[in-house]
């Protein structure tokens, strides 16, 4: 689902406080009066204070944002500071009034004696979509005391918004906002901590417009809002950690007609008290937590034109009486559990309908047949429509007739057969995203391997039934994804041409040859993720990045690359994830790899790589930022590479975090005139192949970390600074020539899911240190020479024969052999007791039985839950454990 913010506030947010400032409060006047010297001096010592960084802006709803250095001709020739770019006088007394430095590209920090804070007689400030570098805004901004307008959004502003903004009675219109990047991950953060909203608003009487965006609260609202103004027409708290009911006092707002409270936590019903605010034409409720039926009294909001409920819980059916509402615009109730029958018909009557999204929810659409010659005539013209997951069997004929359409989405159906003739027509021509994915299609009626859309930037058809050659997009494609399905042949050297593309994916195909090795840098230094797995490409691997690359992701896996491994030309500074697994590569370990320093993923499976693995001289730490490591099933010599492990910080600590996922994200602007775009993300997939078991990782968890470096020839002993790595989650050292005792710092790392040691010729006992590892499932010594008893306690319970077989000196369960009596541990009769109650239990153990049902689920859950997310649960599962060690 796109970024549907974008297109709500297109109109408003692009042009409404420009509008404002234009039609009151004019900055360029026919004739211009002559400034006070002092504010003269003021505004040159302000400019003085910053330095120019101009870079693109886009706020978070997908604006772009007219940037330049406005200050740069300030004080030439002489004139009156009231001609100057952004300023605005009062014409009989000379003051200056109004500043407009939006998009001034002001770079450094406000403190409270800048001069700005002599401009005492200022109506109208905005500072927005600048950089203050973090710096808190001013206490001193209460001296403005006849401020109307104030905009300090999206400028990295940091800190509490100090309580003395309440003292601007007269302000109308109030815009403040943290930055946030393309994931809505904080860059900057302005909080209502010490101060609650309600404190702020207690003089805000004349407000009619207050956005609060990104501004961190995180708590609920209660009557925070009871002191607005009833006068107030417009309230944006997006993504601002609000949770608990949507509070009543927004009823009593009876002016309002725009309100946005999407990427909240709030929870309930949609109230009740919407349908007494009879002026509203914008509400936007997406990202939250709301559930419970659509109520059907919206329909009876006449005055809506935009309605934005994705993203939520709701349930039930679509209410028809939303077919009343004639100057609907745009609806979005995708990404719910609506469900029931639906007639497309419905929507027809809503003329000014452009938007419409009712994909990822449990509806059925039915297409009223009959109209088919009506359709041109009686639809709306949209420009958006997503009907995912709609149970539709086949391509729907009124698209056919939209002209104007920029977006479509009908992935996850059930369309089967060739795409129409007539959706090729080049009459659609405004195509800039097409997202056929998940359907039964074969290909295209009457293709001649281009495409026709000439605009078209997202292209997804990936997960179909398409055969035949690779069809190819315009060069201003930017996402391409043909992946999972049965394209051949080659790839043409026309790829090249692709200037701007940012993600490439034709993985799982029976496309062969040589990929295009285009100039020295690759095919765009826009390129995100290229991924060419599973299909039959031969020759040497691709890899380039350009000066300025952006390549995040590469996959070769699953081909026939072979060869040396080209060390790039240049530092790619930005790769995070490599995979160069089941090929034919001839090489020793790419050591240059180590001067990535963001790479977190090497992946190099299944290779003739050979040789001992030394430390590069290049570079004083390598891999810093490392987690994941497959070397396995290669011809590796010599000591693990232990040099390398002690620069493996990423591995050492376990961060607590929300569980996210390792990504790529892709900022794509549908609309020419860069009003609209959409962030995709391109999730990081891989597969761990343990005792011939596979364990699919559709999503790699962002903390997940694992070494493999199984089925070697390593020698010598396991270092203890392996131990060092407290966050692994699975380690592999099976099938080797490794020699010497297993390390008890082996015990230490708490995370340890996964320990495979087995084919080897360890020897000695097997340490009581691993009986701390709580979390572990899956442990294998299996064909080595230890000796001993087996530990008894915890985890070791569940582990099986198989586990421990191939060593004759080893005794005690699950083993058949037993133990002599001076191997056998005390009885518990001997032991302290360090309670005062026999009955009293210890919860260590409690949770060892926890982890153990837990494995019995799995083996259960393999039956009931795709492989593909199986190893999403185990790792959810262990994390929700880990939380309830730390709390005891």
């Amino acid at each position: 689902m796109p970024s549907l913010v974008a297109m709500l506030f297109k109109l408003v947010l692009l042009f409404h406080p420009l509008l404002l400032l234009s039609n009151h409060h004019p900055f360029v006047n026919s004739v211009q009066p002559f400034c006070h010297d002092e504010e003269r001096n003021a505004l040159i010592h302000f400019n003085q204070s910053f330095k120019i960084h101009c870079h693109p802006r886009v706020d978070t709803n997908g604006l772009s944002v007219l940037v330049y250095p406005k200050t740069s001709t300030w004080g030439s020739n002489g004139t009156s500071c009231c001609g100057w770019d952004g300023v605005e006088c009062d014409l009989v007394t000379g003051h200056v009034t109004g500043l407009n430095l939006s998009g001034s590209c002001l770079y450094g920090s406000i403190h409270s004696n800048n001069t700005l804070f002599h401009l005492v007689h200022l109506q109208i400030l905005h500072l927005g979509y600048n950089n203050f570098t973090f710096s808190p805004i001013p206490t001193t901004i209460a001296i403005f005391s006849e401020l109307t307008f104030l905009h300090l959004g999206y400028s990295f502003f940091q800190g509490e918004i100090p309580s003395e903004l309440s003292l601007l009675s007269k302000l109308s219109y109030l815009y403040l906002s943290g930055n946030v990047d393309g994931n809505n991950q904080p860059l900057s953060s302005l909080k209502l901590e010490k101060i609650n909203l309600r404190s702020l608003a207690k003089n805000l009487t004349t407000l009619s417009t207050l956005v609060l965006n990104y501004v961190d609260m995180r708590y609920e609202l209660g009557d925070s809002l009871a002191n607005l103004s009833s006068s107030l027409t417009e309230l944006q708290l997006l993504g601002c950690g609000l949770y608990g009911p949507i509070p009543s006092s927004i009823g009593k707002l009876s002016q309002l007609n725009f309100i946005n409270l999407h990427y909240n936590s709030f929870v309930g019903y949609i109230p009740s008290f919407f349908q007494n605010l009879t002026l509203l034409s914008t509400v936007s409720l997406r990202n939250n937590q709301i559930y419970g039926p659509i109520p059907s009294w919206f329909g009876n909001l006449t005055e809506l034109k935009i309605i934005v409920l994705s993203s939520n819980n709701l349930t039930g059916s679509v209410p028809p009486l939303l077919s009343n509402l004639k100057n609907l615009e745009f609806l979005s109730l995708s990404k719910n559990s609506l469900s029931g029958t639906l007639k497309f018909d419905s929507f027809l009557k809503l003329k000014n309908l452009n938007g419409l999204g009712l994909g990822y929810n449990m509806i059925s659409l039915l297409l009223n047949e009959e109209r088919k010659r009506e359709l041109n005539t009686t639809l709306p013209k949209l420009e958006f429509l997503t009907l995912a997951s709609c149970n539709l069997s086949r391509f729907p004929d009124f698209i056919v007739h939209q002209n104007n359409l920029i977006f479509l989405d009908l992935s996850y159906n059930n369309i089967h057969g060739q795409i129409p003739t007539d959706f090729m027509n080049s009459s659609l021509q405004s195509m800039t995203k097409i997202d056929l994915s998940n359907n039964l299609i074969t290909g295209f009626h009457n293709y001649t391997t281009v495409l026709p859309w000439s605009n078209l930037l997202s292209f997804h058809m990936q997960s179909n039934l398409l055969q035949g050659q690779l069809p190819i997009p315009p060069s201003s494609i930017i996402h391409y994804d043909v992946s999972n399905n049965i394209l051949s042949g080659r790839i043409p050297s026309s790829i090249c041409n692709f200037n701007s593309i940012s993600i490439l994916e034709l993985s799982n195909n029976n496309l062969s040859g040589e990929f295009p090795l285009c100039s020295a840098g690759g095919i765009s230094d826009s390129m995100l993720v290229l991924n060419l797995r599973n299909n039959s490409f031969h020759g040497i691997i691709p890899l380039q990045c350009q000066h300025k690359s952006e390549l995040r992701m590469v996959d070769f896996s699953h081909n026939h690359f072979q060869g040396k491994l080209r060390q790039p030309l240049t530092i790619c500074m930005n790769l995070e994830y490599v995979d160069f697994s089941f090929n034919q590569l001839n090489d020793v370990f790419p050591t240059w790899l180590g001067s990535f320093p963001r790479l977190k993923v090497i992946l190099i499976r299944a290779n003739k790589f050979y040789g001992v693995i030394g430390k590069s001289q290049n570079t004083s730490s390598e891999f810093p930022v490392l987690q994941i490591i497959d070397m396995s099933n290669n011809y590796f010599t010599g000591a693990l590479p232990s040099e390398y492990m002690l620069s493996w910080d990423a591995m050492k600590s376990f961060k607590m975090s929300n569980l996210t996922y390792m990504k790529a994200l892709s900022i794509i602007d549908y609309y020419t005139d860069v009003i609209y775009d959409e962030i995709e993300e391109y999730d990081y997939s891989t597969t761990f192949v343990m005792k011939s078991v596979a364990t699919n990782y559709g999503k790699i968890p962002i903390n997940l970390a694992i070494i493999d470096l199984s089925s070697n020839n390593f020698s010598g002993q396991i270092p203890e600074i392996i131990g060092s790595l407290k966050a692994l989650y699975s380690l592999n050292l099976s099938n080797n020539v490794l020699t010497g005792c297993i390390p008890p710092s082996l015990g230490t790392i708490i995370e340890l899911e996964s320990l495979d040691l087995s084919q080897n010729h360890l020897s000695g006992e097997i340490p009581g240190e691993l009986t701390n590892l709580k979390f572990l499932q899956k442990f294998d010594v299996s064909h080595n020479n230890l000796t001993g008893l087996i530990p008894q306690e915890n985890q070791f319970y569940t582990f099986e024969n198989n586990s421990f077989e191939g060593n004759q000196g080893l005794c005690g369960e699950p083993l058949s052999k037993k133990c002599e009596d001076s191997l056998l541990p005390p009885s518990a009769s001997n032991k302290d007791d360090d309670s005062d109650s026999g009955i009293e239990l210890d919860w260590k153990f409690i949770l060892a039985g926890l982890v153990s049902g837990l494995v019995i689920g799995v083996s259960f859950g393999e039956m009931l839950i795709p492989r593909t997310r199986l190893a999403w649960f185990v790792y959810i599962s262990r994390t929700r454990l880990r939380e309830m060690m730390i709390r005891n």
